[in-house]
């Protein structure tokens, strides 16, 4: 098993990752027919149709086909899982004569499933023997096309209750969708856990092969003796499709089956397999130009189109380009492995550069056993070998529990040697026994050497060279090399990847909970990188068979023994249009793997774990390969994008406004365990591929990201190129990631580039930062935009459809921009509303409050709550205070200065402050916070409004403040003046204060650099200093009647309030009335085609959709089309919202018949008006 240093996803991930034989809760449903639904997995740049009877690429009528990057570009007819089995050998009942003959059986079953291609399996009644959905795994009433299988991001589609969790039940917010609730009754039955979606699209589902009959009927073979109502061979099979936007994982989706044998009869062999029909193109007839192999060491299979074309005739829709075709691959990750044999199964032993010989074709040779030879004999029960010298003399000796007679000189022993002609494998290389005495068992020549492969006239087909290592017991060579009959529960840190420095967590996988080996400085079973938790630590089996057979049709799926001779490990088989490990040709080819022997114990599960990804060529697909065989190394578990924002989208006239929710700017990343959200980005297309945008590309030229027409980011310093490290580069061939400007946070965009009446498609990104330090590439949310083949649009949370349109005639738009009603406070700000969002606009009233905390002794507001007046309920709590970017709540959004809610702005107010006489020889003032000469005394900045009230008495003293300044304060002094807090102008609040007179000069009354110290009411603190200014020596000297206003810049508090009112848009009839000569008809004339009108679905062929549109038309309006002769041709109607003055005219009649070109007339009559609106249609060829 190749690894590969990238500290991307290595140095990061300690979950937990079960063994492989692991346990299965039981079910005990039974799958049926009736129970078929059909799912379609679109979470990355692979989007495929999928079945709960464990199709990949069918129905091939219900979305696309194996897809990569757009939806008509499919690449597969369809893929299924074959699970093949040995029945226990016993006798069974014959069923022509219903008796016992006294003679072991051996029979095999593959079980099959219900696939539509050529060879598929009925049985002869016409009920399928095969793999059937178990009812209970998805909503049993929703029936629209997509949605039948469970999948995480359509809560829609989940069931009541799950069979094997029933006390699941849901327990999060409320959801909304479309203005729909769809929440669900339970949680999310995830891979990671209840309620947990790491992966950005998961699907769910199980099947049974109950249904299989035919060994019951054929032999009445039950394989559950505690149901003896139970058919097929008790298997019970979960599958999981999980896919990933993230950069580094969009190319591939990965499939997890758990295979449980849920009876009492043990199968010790059965084997895992797949079959592929390849379609690289989806159209006839591009099925006859493909082509296939393999890579053992890589365990993967992959596909190309031969000639590298998809035909426009053929599949007119395949984008970007009939030459832009890649390599399809499908590859095991995961397969039972082998800790007994002796044998490097995975192939990662030599990434130690350690010392176990590799196999050559010389250990495949027949030898002949002598005397004094070193053989090896293996106990049947613990697999300890043990050496056994041949004596002179004849001896029977037992290994595995199988006696072998010896004569030396005589006796000749063999395994796993291949008969070049035929390219076959003796059997001996796959009955578990190790039967050439050397200590291996099974070694196969086609398996751990050589992949070879003959044709009848001795051309070579395959001959790729593999050799794995393996332990030489005869000398002792390679006996503890950790990489070799690796296991996931031997107490070893096999490949020495556990780390004293994040991974001593203990046993619970969970650092500082104290729990049993946290600490101690060794690995501890449950801790991350050892054993079960480590899944490099097992001698997985991987790909041990291939073949390629011609045509497609050449297989008959019914036929178990046929089948389960094409799974046999060591078969390698490719038709003649391959030589020498090079296809000549692509022709109609379909090809099964599989992944075999391993047992299958009564109440026990074997996973495995396959991808299904693309490249552009075959080292892009070995490529992705590598990169998926990372990622479930790493459990699934990589930093994941922030949280999906719900976006929001207004059409109107001539403009789309989008807003969205903050949720992605609090999200934790939950490997990371840190807030990582750096920004958000909107991309725009005119289709739901979003093809437009598709702009950005790698070193290799290849098109890999999105442009955005909107990016808004963190004002944080971190900006510009995401700056990889040489290894991430080359990973990513140098694919370039944006990270912002530096913008500042913005949630909201205002799209002026549109047309009105076309279709536009928008998705809101949230994007985190990445770490270069880490080699962790940023990550940005999935997009789901998707158009079925009755034209109907599906998007998720952060994408939209939309038309923009002018509003009707007579249109009378909500108010908008209106200053809110103080109730109380004395805050400076004077909020106003905004409406954002017409359609979401209420006839309603609401009360603004302020959540404030205390900064420097300040109360400064930082929050704000919306109460509906009307209902008496909250509609915003605690929203942060945003300039220009507040939250937006029915369809209105507020704007608040907070310009003075940062303690450095609560200053003087020059605006507000003043003498009441406008003398040009007044004194000037200087205010500012009292800051002590020795810094040790620092005034608080109240935000007050004084008065210095003058009189021509000296009536009046300062204040010594001796509780602040103690025994240095100013003495008290006479002065002719008093100063007053007239926040509340009907209650002045005297305002104690320390005079301090710069020099002489008119002594006792305010002059040039005079200061005042003031404090608060109590005399407790001190708050400002106010500097007097003399012009000259002209200056006014102030006197009796006159007053210096003071005033401080005052920010928003909790003791601010404000309510407002918003009213929904209206029509008027007088304006309609004057505004009906600006109805149009656009296009006109129509030429064929235009902008308005989008294109088919992908896999739907036809002339596709046209479009008139009708605009500026008043509500309740009748259009009536007539024929240049007078005849009517059509009639519409106009009813819609009043944002929406449009209606859509497909160009046919009211038979449904398409219009004949010419020139057609239209009468609009008006509800309530007299008048009408008439004019000419040309339709030109």
């Amino acid at each position: 098993m190749m690894k590969f240093r990238y500290l991307f996803i290595i140095s990061l991930f300690v979950f937990l990752i079960q063994d492989n034989f692991i346990a299965q809760v039981r079910v005990t449903e039974r799958g049926t027919s009736t129970f078929r639904k059909v799912g379609i997995h679109r979470g990355n740049r692979v989007r495929t149709v999928f079945s709960n009877w464990g199709v990949i690429a069918q129905p091939g009528n219900e979305g696309p086909r194996g897809a990569w990057k757009f939806d008509a570009d499919g690449y597969v007819g369809d893929v299924s899982p074959l699970v093949g089995i040995r029945l226990p050998i016993r006798d069974y009942i014959n069923a022509s004569s219903d008796t016992l003959d006294g003679i072991p059986d051996t029979i095999f079953s593959v079980v099959i499933t219900p696939v539509d291609r050529p060879g598929g399996g009925e049985s002869g009644s016409g009920k399928f023997w095969g793999f059937e959905p178990i009812p209970g795994f998805a909503d049993p009433i929703l029936d629209e096309l997509g949605k039948g299988v469970a999948m995480s991001h359509l809560p829609e589609t989940w069931p009541p209750s799950w069979p094997e969790h029933p006390d699941w039940t849901y327990s999060g917010e409320p959801i909304i969708k479309d203005g729909v609730d769809v929440t669900p009754d339970v949680d999310w039955n995830g891979f990671f856990g209840r309620a947990q979606m790491n992966a950005d699209q998961e699907s769910y589902f199980w099947m049974d092969d109950n249904n299989d009959e035919e060994w019951y009927q054929r032999h009445q073979f039950l394989p559950d003796s505690f149901d003896i109502l139970r058919r097929g061979a008790a298997l019970q099979v979960s599958v999981r499709g999980l896919q990933w936007s993230n950069f580094l994982a969009q190319d591939v989706i990965f499939w997890l089956y758990n295979i449980m044998n849920d009876g009492t009869s043990t199968y010790d062999q059965a084997v895992f397999g797949t079959l592929v029909g390849t379609y690289v193109g989806v159209e006839t007839p591009e099925w006859n130009d493909d082509a296939s192999f393999f890579n053992v060491r890589d365990a993967i299979t992959y596909t190309w189109d031969f000639d590298h074309y998809i035909s426009p005739a053929a599949n007119p829709l395949w984008q970007p380009d009939p030459t832009a075709v890649g390599y399809i691959f499908y590859a095991f990750l995961e397969s039972p492995g082998n800790p007994f044999d002796g044998i490097d199964n995975d192939g990662d032993n030599k990434e130690f550069a350690l010392n176990a010989p590799f196999f050559s074709e010389n250990d495949f040779v027949e030898r002949t056993i002598t005397a004094g030879e070193k053989i090896i004999l293996i106990d049947k029960n613990t697999f300890e070998r043990s050496d056994f010298f041949v004596p002179n003399d004849t001896v029977t000796v037992y290994s595995m529990g199988v006696p072998f007679f010896i004569e030396p000189g005589v006796t000749k022993l063999v395994e796993g040697n291949i008969n070049f002609s035929s390219g076959s494998v003796f059997k001996n290389a796959r009955d578990g026994i190790d039967n050439d005495l050397d200590g291996l068992i099974d070694e196969n020549f086609q398996i751990h050497y050589k992949q070879f492969k003959k044709s009848p006239q001795g051309v070579v087909l395959i001959d790729t060279l593999n050799p794995v290592q393996y332990k030489d017991y005869v000398s002792n060579i390679g006996l503890n090399d950790p990489m070799i009959d690796e296991a996931r529960d031997d107490l070893i840190d096999n490949d020495g990847d556990w780390n004293i420095e994040f991974d001593d967590v203990g046993q619970d996988g969970k650092p500082n909970t104290g729990d049993f080996g946290e600490g101690d400085g060794i690995p501890t079973p449950g801790e991350p990188n050892f054993d079960q938790t480590d899944v490099d630590e097992s001698d997985q089996l991987g790909l041990t068979s291939f073949q390629y057979f011609v045509p497609a049709g050449d297989i008959t799926m019914s036929n178990d023994i046929d089948m389960w001779n094409r799974l046999t490990p060591g078969y390698y088989d490719v038709p003649s249009s391959v030589v020498n490990n090079v296809a000549t040709r692509g022709e109609d080819g379909d090809f099964m793997f599989g992944s075999g022997y391993f047992p299958l114990l009564p109440g026990k599960t074997q996973r495995f774990s396959l991808a299904l990804g693309f490249g552009e060529d075959l080292n892009g697909a070995i490529k992705t390969k590598r990169i998926a065989q990372i990622i479930y190394n790493a459990n699934y578990n990589f930093p994941r994008p922030p949280e999906k924002p719900t976006l929001t989208v207004v059409p109107s006239d001539g403009k789309v406004t989008l807003y969205w929710n903050r949720v992605a700017e609090n999200s934790v990343d939950p490997t990371l365990k840190v807030k990582d959200f750096e920004g958000y980005k909107i991309y725009k297309g005119t289709d739901p591929d979003l093809t437009d945008a598709l702009k950005i590309t790698d070193v290799k030229g290849q098109k890999v990201f999105y442009a955005p027409i909107f990016q808004t980011d963190l004002d944080n310093g971190i900006n510009g190129l995401f700056l990889a490290s040489p290894e991430l580069y080359a990973l990513t061939d140098g694919a370039p990631f944006y990270l912002g400007d530096d913008s500042g946070i913005q949630n909201f965009y205002v799209d002026n580039d549109v047309i009105n009446g076309r279709t536009y498609y928008y998705a809101l990104v949230a994007y985190d930062r990445g770490d270069a330090s880490k080699d962790i590439f940023p990550s940005e949310n999935s997009r789901f935009i998707s158009k079925d083949a009755l034209g109907r649009i599906t998007t998720d949370k952060n994408t939209a459809a939309v038309i923009p349109n002018a509003p009707v005639a007579g249109y009378v738009p909500p108010p908008t921009g209106k200053l809110l009603e103080r109730v109380s406070g004395i805050s400076d700000s004077e909020p106003f509303f905004e409406v954002m969002d017409p359609f979401a606009i209420q006839d309603s009233a609401y009360t603004v409050e302020f959540s404030d905390s205390l900064v420097q002794g300040v109360h400064l507001a930082y929050s704000y709550n919306i109460l509906n007046s009307v209902s008496g309920s909250y509609i915003l709590t605690d929203a942060p205070m945003s300039p220009d970017n507040e939250d937006v709540f029915n369809g209105v959004r507020l704007s608040i200065d907070t310009s003075f809610q940062n303690i450095k702005n609560i200053e003087l107010n020059p605006a507000k402050s003043f003498w009441n006489n406008s003398d040009p020889e007044n004194l000037g003032y200087q205010v500012s916070q009292f800051v002590s000469s020795s810094g040790s005394i620092i005034g608080t900045k109240e935000p007050r409004s004084y008065v210095i009230s003058f009189s021509d008495e000296y009536a009046d003293s300062s204040d010594k403040l001796y509780k602040i300044f103690g025994s240095g304060a100013p003495p008290a002094r006479l002065v002719n003046f008093q100063i007053h807090d007239i926040a509340d102008p009907d209650n002045p609040v005297r305002i104690p204060f320390a005079f301090t007179e710069a020099s002489n000069f008119r002594p006792d009354t305010l002059s040039n650099l005079d200061q005042l110290t003031l404090a608060n009411p109590e005399a407790t603190e001190v708050t400002w200093k106010i500097v007097m200014l003399d012009q000259d020596s002209t200056a006014n000297i102030p006197k009796g009647g006159d007053s210096l206003f003071i005033t401080i810049h005052k920010p928003l508090t909790a003791g601010d309030e404000f309510k407002f009112t918003t009213s929904r848009s209206d029509y008027s009839v007088n304006d309609a009335r004057e505004q009906l000569n600006r109805i149009k008809v656009v296009p006109n004339p129509y030429i064929v085609t235009n902008v308005f009108e989008q294109p088919l679905p992908p896999n739907v062929r036809g002339r596709g959709e046209r479009v008139i549109n009708f605009i500026n038309l008043p509500p309740k309006s009748t259009i009536h089309i007539y024929s240049s002769s007078g005849n009517l041709i059509r009639t519409l109607y106009h009813d819609a919202n009043l944002e929406n003055g449009s209606v859509t005219w497909d160009v046919r009649t009211k038979e449904g018949l398409d219009l004949a070109y010419g020139v057609y007339f239209y009468v609009v009559d008006v509800e309530g008006i007299s008048d009408k609106k008439m004019g000419k249609i040309a339709i030109i060829k």
